[in-house]
């Protein structure tokens, strides 16, 4: 029995690692821009800016007004992005995340009259109770290991008639584990284990086809011996929820939510649209998922109070 479920798992690795071979070079997971954005720290930053654009697309196409008014930005890392919604006429932006280093980073290099940014904890925003109009929300809640505590704090911190923009996409998602740049075939992690996907991503790393990237080098430049060594993805990284799962945390948090799926924007996809709507099919075939949330009503008073300022958790997601 235990021959027989090596003999399997080592089948399943060959055959991942020989599609992904195959697939590397045609590179169906990244566009071009983003393949060369992996290249340094300066691409990836300028990646990062252009990003505004899409998020500003989709407030607009939503109805999320931004000018003028005090906007959060919530997961901001080095603050790319934050700096964008200010130039694109935001009042005032504040940036927060729970990496103390990367905060201090977009201080430097972003910090303004008009932009600030400040270290958070998974539980708690720093600011007062309704002290900002718009709350933007990008490729951030797929890491949030418990976002119901999360969309309380945005509740509180939003102003009546306050809106909050979130982007980002469901574990059935064909490359929502964040591993494209080494394993470009889609849904690899529903059809094989995590533990075959892990394990072959170890032995692509080691390969003499693979590519390495900046990601792939430490702060002295060498090249990184220990990566993938692990046989789960951690869900303080990646919470895996489906898209389903993140409907029901947004019907029962105090905004009022409208969940925007995207197909994805080849011509090829065209397709899909209709899938997009069946909810079994829709958390393969949908690209991305715009959520508006909204505070019409007046918060709770359990969940109104002025911030205080916690012992800070720097580690795991935002």
């Amino acid at each position: 029995m235990e021959s027989s479920v090596r003999m399997k798992s080592s089948l399943a690795e060959s055959t991942l690692y020989h599609l992904a071979k195959w697939m590397y070079a045609r590179n169906p997971g990244q566009s071009t821009r983003m393949t060369a954005a992996l290249n340094d720290t300066e691409s990836y930053d300028a990646y990062r800016r252009e990003c505004v654009g899409k998020v500003l697309d989709a407030a607009r196409n939503f109805g999320v007004d931004w000018t003028g008014k005090d906007v959060l930005d919530l997961g901001c890392f080095d603050g790319a992005l934050t700096r964008g919604y200010a130039d694109a006429g935001a009042r005032t932006v504040t940036g927060v995340d729970i990496d103390t280093a990367a905060v201090e980073s977009a201080r430097r290099t972003y910090g303004s009259d008009a932009v600030r940014f400040d270290v958070c904890d998974t539980t708690s925003i720093p600011l007062d109770n309704e002290s900002v109009d718009v709350i933007f929300c990008y490729d951030v809640m797929e890491h949030v290991a418990q976002p119901a505590p999360v969309l309380a704090e945005c509740a509180r911190v939003l102003r009546s008639g306050g809106k909050m923009l979130i982007g980002t996409w469901g574990w059935h998602h064909p490359y929502a584990p964040h591993l494209w740049s080494i394993m470009p075939v889609p849904w690899a992690h529903v059809a094989f284990s995590e533990r075959t996907l892990l394990r072959t991503c170890r032995r692509i790393y080691n390969s003499a086809w693979y590519v390495p990237n900046m990601h792939d080098f430490d702060e002295n430049g060498q090249r990184k011996t220990d990566k993938f060594n692990y046989e789960e993805i951690p869900r303080d990284y990646l919470n895996k929820f489906l898209i389903q799962d993140f409907e029901k945390v947004f019907a029962e948090c105090p905004l009022d939510a409208v969940v925007h799926p995207q197909r994805f924007s080849t011509r090829w996809a065209a397709w899909t649209t209709p899938l997009t709507r069946i909810p079994w099919l829709k958390e393969f075939f949908t690209a991305y998922i715009w959520v508006v949330l909204t505070r019409d009503a007046v918060v709770p008073r359990t969940q109104r109070r002025e911030f205080r300022q916690p012992e800070l958790e720097t580690t795991g997601a935002v």
